[in-house]
């Protein structure tokens, strides 16, 4: 027989190929889970009301359905189609009209108003804090200036650093501005991408240890007053501050003038802020009638008695004829 000394080519060769084997397989095997990692990262990507739906759906929606249908099944031996159509409405219904009414009340409120309809009350305050510390100046930089206050105010209140570089405030603001002017989705989304890991790539440079280790780098915080600061999702505070500028200026600005002053900015303040508090009033009022109607809905389809219980009260009546399983007792 003969024998390989250890180390030798040909062992060597031999655990080579067997490690090129083994690691086919594996790379196979991950293959034929990118399906479902795709489907994962489409479910991520799609947003809240997506990733409920989809939660809803393979969570509660299918199984009750199915467990409506197979109501009664063991006393009749038949699909309980009542059950089915009861527990298909309800369910079906119920989810979606959760995510869809408040997500048309927001869209047609952003339309009718403004988009800073969907800023939530305490970034109004915030970015009317930071309006009032901008300067006046020209209405075609107005934008710009605005900015570069909640810029510079934001990366001090993140990183905790007094000192930031004109040249990190100046690439996120390059990139706001970008953002303010995007009418493509797609693009959009790109920018948001581009800012949140530039954002995150300058706060790393500027933090000190301390601070460093409890950062939360898809967060960004600001300041509400003198005194008092708040945090909220990065890409999410960008827009909210893009939304708010485009909106202020166009109720103030005029041809030589921005319109900063604090008379305006109380005015726009309070009237964003009961706008906001309309807008959830009625996300709530709207969704609680929509819901209101579905029992309605499915008990016209199912009929008005329990149709989950029928075939038990049709058992305890002896009107049921027991399914004979085979070889049956």
């Amino acid at each position: 027989m003969r024998l390989s000394a250890i180390g030798s080519p040909n062992a060597n060769r031999s655990k080579y190929n067997s490690n090129i084997k083994n690691n086919q397989k594996n790379a196979q095997s991950f293959k034929g889970g990118m399906g479902l990692v795709n489907f994962w990262q489409w479910v991520d990507n799609g947003g809240r009301a997506l990733q409920f739906t989809i939660e809803d759906m393979f969570g509660t929606n299918i199984p009750r359905t199915y467990k409506g249908a197979m109501a009664g099944y063991k006393y009749t031996g038949k699909v309980n189609v009542p059950a089915l159509l009861q527990e298909a409405i309800r369910e079906f219904l119920t989810g979606p009209t959760m995510c869809i009414v408040p997500i048309v009340v927001l869209n047609t409120a952003m339309k009718s108003s403004g988009k800073t309809a969907n800023t939530h009350v305490e970034n109004i305050e915030n970015l009317s804090y930071l309006m009032s510390k901008t300067k006046s100046g020209d209405a075609k930089d107005f934008e710009k200036r605005f900015y570069t206050t909640c810029v510079e105010d934001m990366l001090k209140q993140t990183t905790n650093q007094d000192a930031i570089k004109k040249e990190h405030v100046e690439s996120l603001v390059s990139q706001i501005q970008e953002l303010g002017n995007s009418t493509d989705k797609k693009k959009t989304a790109g920018i948001l991408a581009s800012l949140q890991e530039n954002f995150e790539g300058i706060t790393k440079k500027l933090m000190d240890e301390e601070t460093f280790k409890k950062a939360d780098f898809t967060a960004a915080k600001y300041s509400i007053s003198e005194t008092k600061t708040g945090s909220a999702n990065f890409k999410n505070y960008v827009e909210y501050m893009s939304n708010f500028a485009k909106d202020y200026s166009k109720k103030y600005s005029k041809e030589a003038s921005d319109g900063i002053s604090k008379i305006n900015i109380n005015s726009f303040k309070n009237t964003w802020i009961g706008k906001r508090v309309a807008v959830i009033a009625s996300m709530f009022a709207l969704t609680g009638v929509c819901m209101s109607i579905i029992p309605k809905i499915y008990t016209l389809a199912s009929g008005s008695r329990n149709p989950n219980a029928s075939a038990i009260y049709d058992e305890a009546e002896g009107k049921n004829v027991k399914v004979q399983k085979k070889g049956g007792k």
